[in-house]
């Protein structure tokens, strides 16, 4: 499935105005709300397959991925439902 260079430009943008995370820092973000840390390969599975069709926001930037606060919000309120 391919993805829109409009919805890229979209994330890009809202990511980069947004609280920037690394996944390590999302890891940390994470556990601080919920007690539990989980591991960066499940961070990194969140942002490329997702979890019953949700994915956490992200983007690449040279060789790292970065996600916000705001899109691991937007993630867990999304699984939530």
């Amino acid at each position: 499935m391919s993805v829109s260079t409009e919805t890229i430009q979209k994330t890009v943008s809202q990511i980069l105005t947004e609280d920037v995370l690394t996944l390590q820092d999302a890891r940390r973000e994470i556990a601080s709300a919920t007690g539990r840390r989980p591991d960066k390969c499940t961070i990194y599975r969140w942002c490329l397959k997702g979890v019953g069709g949700t994915k956490l926001e992200h983007i690449r930037l040279g060789d790292r991925i970065l996600t916000s606060r705001q899109a691991i919000t937007r993630f867990i309120t999304a699984r939530s439902k």
